[in-house]
């Protein structure tokens, strides 16, 4: 999220970062969909997920993150400050139109094409989801008090990326995979907690809505929830509740996630505000993402390494 100001809200020569340009594309929320896609498919499926699932799982993540954008850009006041993403969204929303639905219709031919009956029955209810998160979040006014969009995101998500797991399950089989899923809703909405609370200014500019603006507490709260999250994947992989793997990448997770919400809970705190209300935190939101993205990547290659190792020394 960078900031745009009020001169900048009309101009197209501004200029977007070179680190921005994952968030403003939404790539940063695909990165993340498809690195937990292959823990949670790898986990419980012993295997890796197949090209086509890496592209389906992919293509939908963005159709859901740009048509959300897309949303808040109609509503969006471009005479107050903005995040570029908003800004990118409300200057070339129709190029994106047309881009959502060619995604769209290359997302439905792969399925079509390649997804099992499990998979059409799994994605229809995880579709069922999206349209009520989607709902939830652009008409606050009909959704429950009570049912955060940022809860929401975090269930959705961690639906959507073990889908595959969701496929092999039995119910008569062991408690682990919805524990492990739950687990990673709850870690999710702490990723989307710490972005709140970093946008929490220009949320507030914007009127849109977000947990935190609803709870203030909740900025003092998130530091030890994550914490508490940690502790408890810790027992739950203790007791065989959750994979060593997965819970290896949530606790890493959460360690990234709560230096970084320490760090931007000081840096609200004391830097100082411009006359709109808005702070600079755009490189903190960035880092939000790769906190989920980079603990799957260093577990999969030591664990590639370690395995190449020892095969080469049994052979």
């Amino acid at each position: 999220m960078w900031n745009v100001t009020k001169n900048h809200a009309d101009d197209d020569s501004a200029i977007i970062p070179p680190w921005a340009w994952a968030n403003v594309l939404s790539l940063d929320s695909v990165a993340v969909g498809l690195v937990w896609l292959l823990v949670f498919t790898d986990e419980y499926c012993d295997r890796l997920p197949s090209w086509y699932e890496f592209a389906i799982i992919g293509l939908s993540i963005w159709l859901v993150y740009t048509a959300d954008r897309l949303f808040d850009s109609i509503r969006l006041d471009t005479r107050r400050r903005h995040s570029i993403r908003h800004h990118f969204h409300f200057r070339y929303r129709k190029q994106l139109c047309l881009g959502w639905f060619l995604a769209l219709g290359l997302d439905t031919a792969l399925v079509v094409a390649f997804a099992s009956d499990a998979q059409l029955r799994w994605g229809c209810a995880a579709i069922a989801v999206v349209v009520a998160y989607v709902a939830s979040v652009q008409f606050p006014r009909n959704s429950a008090p009570w049912l955060p969009k940022e809860l929401l995101a975090g269930l959705v998500f961690a639906f959507g990326v073990s889908l595959n797991a969701w496929t092999a399950w039995t119910p008569q089989g062991t408690f682990s995979l919805p524990v492990s899923v739950w687990m990673a809703a709850i870690l999710f909405t702490t990723n989307c907690l710490t972005i709140a609370m970093l946008e929490r200014d220009l949320d507030r500019l914007q009127a849109f809505d977000s947990w935190v603006l609803r709870v203030p507490r909740t900025v003092s709260v998130l530091p030890a929830a994550l914490i508490l999250h940690a502790l408890i994947t810790t027992v739950l992989v203790a007791t065989n509740l959750i994979a060593p793997g997965i819970g290896f990448c949530l606790i890493a997770s959460d360690a990234m996630l709560f230096v970084l919400a320490v760090a931007g809970s000081r840096y609200l705190t004391t830097e100082s505000v411009d006359g709109a209300g808005a702070v600079s935190t755009g490189r903190l939101v960035v880092l939000a993402d790769v906190a989920l993205v980079v603990p799957p990547v260093v577990f999969w290659v030591a664990r590639s390494v370690v395995e190449s190792i020892s095969g080469n020394a049994v052979g």
